[in-house]
């Protein structure tokens, strides 16, 4: 039985494939390292901003090199991080690895005008998974997932399927400091279906 959470992106991913997807993702518009694939299979298309290995066509997910209608199925997982300033060249781990955006307006912008990019490249009833994060910027929470959901269905996709990732273990939180809002400790893979 699938169920609808996990503490394994593996286990999520596969589901999502097997459920939607017919087995396996045929796009990944922001590949990174790969990381997703290290023990499912990999996509036909692999496409990143800023490719980190070799095969990754250099590519914005706001404008993939791809014709319309073509797609049947779109991996996007973006970055979620705020507050920075140089994305991949910010002095910290997960920056480095995943980049990130300055303020959460910037966040929204790429999310929406990849969203619209997604409907245009994919097929008639073509899938797109989205990863996101809900954050908290500016001492503010910010439920991503609702509005990607928002976002997707005014472009014209239908929520399918939602799966949340419960993380088994998080990076420290800084010492001294007052919790203003309980840690996120999850993140969620949006499945939706470009309607006929």
């Amino acid at each position: 039985m699938i169920l609808s959470h996990s503490t394994s992106q593996d286990g999520i991913i596969q589901s999502i494939m097997d459920l939607h997807c017919n087995g396996s993702i045929q796009c990944d518009a922001t590949y990174g390292f790969g990381g997703f694939y290290k023990n499912l299979p990999k996509p036909e298309l692999k496409f990143d901003i800023s490719p980190q290995v070799e095969g990754v066509v250099q590519s914005s997910s706001e404008n993939l090199p791809v014709p319309d209608a073509s797609l049947k199925s779109i991996m996007f997982d973006p970055p979620f991080l705020t507050y920075i300033k140089q994305g991949r060249e910010h002095n910290s781990i997960m920056a480095k690895r995943f980049g990130g955006y300055y303020t959460y307006d910037e966040l929204e912008d790429h999310y929406i005008h990849s969203i619209s990019e997604f409907y245009r490249k994919l097929e008639r009833n073509g899938v797109l998974v989205f990863k996101c994060q809900d954050i908290v910027h500016n001492h503010r929470l910010h439920p991503t997932h609702i509005k990607v959901v928002l976002w997707a269905e005014s472009e014209g996709f239908r929520l399918t399927d939602s799966f949340v990732l419960v993380a088994d273990r998080r990076m420290p939180v800084g010492q001294g400091r007052t919790q203003r809002h309980a840690r996120i400790a999850h993140c969620h893979f949006l499945v939706f279906t470009k309607k006929g």
